[in-house]
């Protein structure tokens, strides 16, 4: 029967146990919190022994702590506000919930942002670190964000990438050059021969594959893009927007003397993600120009507001929430398990063959 603490009102903390069995606090956290370091057997047995007189009951997160990791997952988004990352941080969020895991959100805009938020984050010595962020694969920050990462998982901990990096850690990923196959051919299939292109930084890798896809498909289908009119919106509403106004204003887009394919200019502009194609459609309305009517427009992400503008836009579906989840599992997963079934750079695949969301901002010819 466990004897009464002295404290009645209040659990017997670690300092009544490692009294009672007369051992130092830290002897005592080590034999209860699953302390990797060694205790003499004779301390092992006073401590497990006082614990049960007391009726101890162990902190989780001084266990987590003591093994090395606390209980939460750190995630790091380039920008909170941008719906894509919102969507995605919504699915960690309710994924690690479920399994009694908090979240730790951080913002990191670019590489060098991101190498010193991993740096802040593997100090805490979290379960888990999701890297949902910029996407550089020749940044000069890549071989210390590497280190940093390799050191962290030598700890205990375990770092998953939301799309691949190339780096040596699991990494969810989606099909960006298939999807970007699919918007280009629906262009193509709708009747548009005369497109303008907002892509992201040319080191930007969603942005290299989705570009890519498109270029071949239209290529394929005999439509030379007119280099005036492929702009770097940097996956930015601001900058879509700013791109678009730029090529309104010196004559791109209407047919005239300045237009793009010799005058005719462009009648569908394919953003490479959703932002951009909303941005793009305000500085079209800005300039007179109706989308989905006079501009066929299309995005590539589906983030929830892009069924909610006007007009709703077409785009590729991407399962943001069910990304966030995977990323969530492969942290939770048994490590044992999931490294002798597959490398460590292993891709997990969470959509092979994505789905286009036809609406009404891309009316047939």
């Amino acid at each position: 029967m466990a004897e009464q603490n002295d404290k009645a009102a209040s659990p017997a903390t670690l300092m009544d146990v490692a009294a009672k069995a007369g051992v130092s606090i830290a002897t005592a956290s080590r034999v209860l919190n699953g302390s990797t370091r060694k205790v003499r057997n004779d301390s092992y047995v006073k401590v497990m022994e006082a614990a049960k007189k007391l009726n101890y009951r162990p902190n989780a997160y001084a266990q987590a702590v003591a093994k090395g990791t606390a209980p939460n997952i750190v995630l790091l988004v380039s920008d909170i506000s941008d719906p894509y990352f919102a969507s995605v941080s919504q699915g960690v969020v309710k994924a690690a919930g479920e399994q009694g895991i908090s979240v730790t959100i951080g913002v990191a805009a670019g590489p060098k942002e991101e190498l010193e938020a991993v740096r802040k984050a593997t100090a805490t010595r979290p379960r888990g670190i999701i890297i949902s962020e910029s996407e550089y694969v020749d940044a000069p920050e890549r071989a210390a964000l590497e280190a940093e990462l390799r050191q962290y998982e030598a700890a205990g901990g375990r770092a998953v990438f939301i799309l691949n990096r190339n780096l040596p850690f699991p990494a969810v990923d989606v099909a960006n050059e298939v999807g970007a196959r699919a918007i280009a051919k629906l262009v193509v299939d709708s009747g548009y021969t005369r497109p303008a292109i907002l892509k992201g930084d040319d080191n930007h890798r969603s942005s290299r594959e989705r570009l890519a896809g498109v270029m071949d498909v239209l290529g394929k289908a005999g439509i030379a893009v007119d280099p005036a009119a492929i702009a770097n919106g940097r996956f930015s509403r601001t900058e879509g927007y700013a791109a678009v106004m730029q090529m309104a204003r010196t004559g791109l887009l209407t047919a005239g003397d300045h237009a793009a394919y010799d005058g005719a200019g462009v009648d569908v502009i394919i953003a490479l993600n959703d932002v951009m194609g909303i941005g793009a459609m305000t500085a079209l309305r800005a300039n007179g120009i109706e989308p989905g009517k006079d501009v066929g427009v299309t995005g590539f992400g589906d983030i929830p507001y892009s069924a909610d503008v006007h007009p709703s836009l077409t785009t590729v579906h991407l399962p943001l929430a069910e990304m966030g989840q995977a990323a969530v599992d492969c942290v939770m997963a048994d490590r044992d398990e999931s490294e002798s079934a597959t490398p460590a750079n292993r891709l997990i695949f969470v959509q092979s063959a994505p789905d286009i969301v036809l609406r009404e901002s891309l009316p047939r010819r």
